[in-house]
């Protein structure tokens, strides 16, 4: 390889000698030079040192000497150019940049060619350079030199990059485009681009639409598609296009595919465990269904009879434990009911099959109604239960069974982990600026941050050890919030340790009435 800094320095003699001069041609206006097999400088005309800005070719042996001469602005451009001379023995119009002596760059042209011996062995690389002017030399010169395109492209790994000319044969062949077609690059120069990776049914459509970019200017699209490989495997890959000029004024395309294979099996994974999930949350919402009916039933037959009984309907029971007996029957089925309407409700909404029948309803009549139920349970902890409910607030447009599940759950929630002689209130307002606000405030235990996150969790508790204080599913809150967000509302709970916990449900203006 030719290191800058060691080039061979020749006297005139020893040019002589080595009989190299027979090459040169010193009137030349071109710059000629002559490299032994290793790349070392052998003989250089009078042009090739002017290029440089040397007047004489003793004065390029001397400056070629000095450790500090870098004749090319890209450092590996003698090196790459000489390793593409052995495989293809011949190169015409390369573009790079050169130093002068005086720190400027001009950029210049070469053709070279690989000389042989009988045996096929390299003795000699032979080429001249000309200097590019300043008129018609745009694209040469705004372009990346070839040497370099090269080096850059064949030591990416993952990104196939592949040249045709205006024919469809290949010109460049990069080494991640032998890993991903199998094709080496030997194999591949000089092949047409359907002939080798092309899908038989794509054939066609590839000849056309190329030939539609050359007369056309209509460019071939970005995207994913499958190509065949050397063994005739389909290959995913996303595939990208462009189309250059060369020095001739040649079109060239080069594509850059970029393989899909593992990002396919990772979508393909995801997929089938999208299925499996939506099949398994199918199965699971039947068996909810299913067992909810079956539940349902017999509870509704029981809650049904201790009501007749706790009625006296038929006339006394007898015993005044039997009066007992039948009123724990009545609350226990109801409270079972309750729950088991709730997990069905919940697994409705996570499945996106809970029907809603919007109506137009009296947001005080719906809190009167929540009140009615749990004030029993305030009157007998002596928790005040307070309401403040504008007599003129206009109706709401919502699920009338929606609403009055949430503020049931809420409420009872408040009641619940508020301590005798404590307060629960719940109050409403309206403004056609921001909609309606209900708010639900304890004075009970109140939790902190991490315990609000656990609470709105479904089917945990705050508290989940045997002996805990506080019965219950997990369900009023996360089902509240499920329900408040899908009748078009929002839930925000805040609270505090041991001072209390608010809830404020805020539904839009636009809902009402």
């Amino acid at each position: 390889m030719l290191a800058i800094n060691e080039i061979k320095s020749l006297t005139p003699e020893k040019v002589s000698t080595n009989g190299s001069c027979e090459s040169l041609v010193n009137n030349c206006p071109y710059g000629m030079y002559r490299a032994d097999s290793d790349g070392y400088f052998s003989a250089v005309n009078p042009s090739y040192a002017q290029l440089f800005g040397l007047n004489t070719v003793e004065e390029f042996y001397q400056y070629i000497q000095s450790p500090d001469c870098q004749l090319y602005t890209d450092p590996d451009l003698r090196k790459n150019l000489y390793n593409q001379l052995k495989q293809q023995n011949q190169l015409s119009q390369i573009v790079y940049q050169i130093y002068r002596i005086d720190g400027t760059t001009r950029w210049v042209k070469e053709h070279c060619i690989a000389l042989r011996d009988t045996h096929g062995s390299i003795i000699a690389f032979e080429g001249y350079v000309e200097p590019m002017g300043n008129q018609g030399d745009t694209i040469e010169t705004s372009s990346l030199p070839e040497a370099r395109f090269r080096a850059i492209f064949d030591q990416i790994e993952n990104i196939a990059v592949q040249g045709y000319d205006h024919n469809r044969q290949v010109i460049y062949w990069n080494n991640a485009s032998t890993k991903l077609y199998g094709y080496t690059e030997n194999e591949a120069l000089g092949e047409k681009l359907e002939d080798l990776i092309i899908p038989d049914e794509m054939r066609n459509h590839v000849i056309t639409v190329h030939q539609d970019w050359l007369a056309k200017n209509i460019p071939i699209p970005s995207g994913e598609m499958s190509l065949r490989n050397k063994n005739g495997d389909q290959i995913p890959v996303y595939s990208s296009h462009v189309m250059l000029l060369n020095s001739h004024q040649e079109h060239e395309m080069y594509c850059i595919d970029v393989e899909l294979t593992e990002i396919k099996k990772v979508e393909r994974a995801l997929r089938i465990a999208k299925e499996h999930a939506e099949s398994a949350n199918m199965a699971k919402t039947a068996f909810l269904s299913a067992m909810t009916h079956e539940l349902r039933t017999p509870l509704n037959a029981i809650i049904g009879f201790s009501e007749v009984m706790e009625q006296k309907i038929f006339g006394d029971l007898g015993h005044p434990r039997y009066r007992e007996y039948v009123s724990d029957i009545h609350n226990s089925g109801s409270h079972l009911l309750g729950i088991i309407n709730d997990i069905l409700d919940l697994s409705m909404i996570e499945s996106g099959e809970l029907n809603l029948k919007k109506t137009d309803v009296c947001l005080r009549t719906a809190i009167a109604h929540t009140l009615q139920i749990t004030q029993r349970k305030a009157i007998n902890t002596g928790i005040s239960l307070q309401t403040n409910v504008p007599k003129d607030i206009p109706r709401i447009h919502i699920d009338e069974r929606s609403l009055k599940q949430i503020l049931l759950n809420l409420l009872s929630n408040a009641l619940k982990f508020t301590d005798n002689q404590g307060r629960v209130t719940i109050t409403a307002t309206y403004s056609l600026k921001d909609g309606f606000h209900i708010r639900i405030e304890d004075t009970g235990i109140g939790m902190n941050e991490a315990e609000i996150r656990i609470a709105l969790r479904p089917f945990t508790q705050v508290d989940n050890s045997i002996e805990r204080k506080y019965e219950g599913t997990g369900l009023g809150l996360p089902l509240s919030r499920s329900l408040t967000v899908i009748n078009g509302g929002n839930l925000k709970l805040t609270s505090v340790k041991g001072k209390g916990t608010t809830v404020v449900l805020h539904f839009p203006a636009d809902m009402t009435v």
